[in-house]
């Protein structure tokens, strides 16, 4: 098959892992940041690289490295290369630099940090921190470092352009983010049709999330909109509503010039057609996610409740 169907069972990773209950933040959501580049990768993702050859690519986020290790594996198939960029990976760096050989070069350092030091690349994945001041930077260097080539502008994926992310900032450390484009914000959980968040419950609620959802200069989206219109170059862009969000950037001048490309574009244009049915099947998924999180609190602090009685009865027994 033209278009290599990937899974978890094939790649050999896990999202959770025996004793990863204790990891909050980007642990918790870490089935979520990877399985949407495997899920899109066939149907979406990999005609559109194919279109421009793509060879070389930059991603920024890698989690567990269950996407990162479906890359390299798409990179030895092109002979091609992957760099990727994350302060904080969840896997054995060392141990995947020695696996993929000269396959892989990682950047433990923050994006807007390490962008300008990557050679040129075909393809991005923007799948970082989640907030408008990080992806719109982001955006900005990717530019700078194509010398604001519309050509040279490699193809760009942004994920989490749906919701909860595309109008409200997520902010994994704080402290990196100018006090000036911060918003205020909470570990507490969002909700559907909710600007604020959520008291008890709801989705990410052990996440750094902006208190209230839309206006300027909050989420994944905007940051993306603010950036195109702010641009010299113009651009092509498709938002898929699916899987938290699928952004497809592209610029112009690149897409004139690739009939391919324009292809295949035309495809994923006619998938919009479909729009409405694809915006409340994500809207069935959110709601089971929102209900499977609330389980696995409740699973966490019975179990916690659990192992405090049996601390308890050993006291009673020693005593």
């Amino acid at each position: 098959m033209r278009h290599e169907a990937l899974s978890e069972a094939r790649l050999g990773f896990g999202c959770l892992r025996p004793g990863d209950q204790n990891n909050s933040g980007r642990r918790a959501v870490a089935c979520k940041e990877e399985i949407w580049m495997i899920a899109l990768w066939g149907q979406v993702i990999l005609p559109l690289v194919e279109a421009v050859d793509g060879k070389h690519v930059l991603e920024i986020g890698a989690e567990f490295g269950l996407s990162t290790q479906a890359l390299v594996n798409f990179a030895r198939r092109v002979d091609g290369h992957v760099h990727c960029i994350d302060p904080a990976p969840i896997f054995d760096v060392e141990e995947f630099e020695a696996q993929y050989g000269g396959r892989l070069s990682f950047y433990k350092d923050t994006s807007l940090n390490a962008i300008p030091k990557i050679p040129e690349v075909d393809v991005v994945l923007v799948d970082g921190d989640h907030n408008w001041y990080t992806v719109y930077h982001e955006l900005k260097l990717i530019e700078a470092h194509s010398d604001h080539d519309a050509l040279k502008l490699p193809l760009i994926f942004v994920h989490d352009t749906a919701w909860p992310y595309g109008r409200r900032d997520l902010y994994y450390d704080p402290a990196s983010i100018p006090e000036e484009f911060r918003h205020p914000y909470a570990m507490q959980g969002m909700g559907r049709q909710k600007r604020e968040l959520m008291p008890e419950g709801g989705i990410n609620a052990d996440m750094n999330n902006a208190l209230v959802e839309g206006g300027e200069r909050n989420g994944v989206l905007t940051a993306v909109e603010d950036y195109i219109r702010e641009s010299s170059l113009d651009f092509e862009f498709l938002n898929l509503p699916l899987y938290f969000g699928l952004g497809i950037l592209i610029s112009r001048e690149r897409l004139d010039s690739n009939p391919a490309l324009a292809a295949e574009m035309q495809k994923l244009h006619g998938m919009m057609q479909g729009e409405k049915l694809i915006t409340i099947t994500e809207k069935l998924r959110m709601n089971l996610t929102g209900i499977v999180q609330r389980m696995q609190r409740e699973q966490a602090a019975s179990q916690a409740r659990v192992e405090e009685l049996e601390r308890e009865l050993a006291q009673l027994r020693g005593g």
